[in-house]
């Protein structure tokens, strides 16, 4: 594995899975209110959602993600903070996304007993 300091690496769902393809995230670029990360490997669902996620937190000004051509191309992530560390307002959104899916996880494997 190569070592890169701009670059993390996600294996799942808080441990509970391997999802497949290794995520990889690269900072493009980071000022104290924006920032922009090329995340290799996802597409629309996981980006959507994220975004939906940022834009309910009122620190966020703008979050959008661009793909230039889906089989070509990586997704960047784009975020913009009212001066909040955009890096802080990204994990917390992803901290919301995991819990809302363990809740669903947790409910459907409950219903599908």
């Amino acid at each position: 594995m190569r070592k890169d300091r701009n670059k993390k690496i996600i294996f799942g769902l808080r441990n509970r899975h391997y999802l497949g393809e290794i995520m990889e995230l690269t900072i493009l670029k980071k000022t104290e209110r924006e920032i922009n990360i090329k995340v290799a490997g996802e597409s629309h669902t996981l980006l959507n959602m994220l975004k939906t996620a940022l834009l309910n937190n009122t620190h966020v000004e703008i979050a959008t993600y661009d793909i230039k051509h889906p089989t070509i191309s990586e997704p960047v992530l784009f975020v913009r903070t009212d001066g909040s560390d955009p890096i802080e307002v990204i994990k917390k959104a992803s901290k919301e996304l995991v819990k809302e899916c363990d809740e669903f996880i947790d409910l459907f494997t409950k219903k599908t007993k």
